[in-house]
């Protein structure tokens, strides 16, 4: 039986290290993909994420250039996170996929 694709935004392989802020405490992350609808991270070693939970990404290609974008957890698994990104960044997200592309 073929499986069906069910994602609304084609996923891009990103290996990009981030910091995540989820009630202002800083933690570092690792996306391992993205699209324009969230992105699949590493979990910090330092934080167990509650599905629903707000957060900040921090994208930091270098200090003049970092990226942020807002997201809440939409998936836990045994050694990554779903990060759903609010749609109204759609703009910013599109930005950051050429950025990451680049980088």
């Amino acid at each position: 039986m073929a499986i069906i694709e069910q994602r609304k935004h084609t996923r891009r392989e990103v290996l990009e290290a981030v910091m995540v802020t989820p009630n202002g405490d800083r933690h570092d992350a690792v996306v391992l993909d993205m699209s324009l609808g969230g992105a699949r991270m590493r979990l910090p070693d330092d934080w167990a994420p509650k599905l629903g939970a707000a957060l900040r990404v921090f994208f930091l290609f270098d200090t003049s250039d970092a990226v942020t974008l807002e997201g809440r957890v939409t998936r836990v698994a045994v050694d990554h996170m779903g990060v759903q990104f609010a749609p109204e960044q759609e703009e910013r997200i599109r930005e950051l996929l050429d950025a990451v592309s680049r980088h």
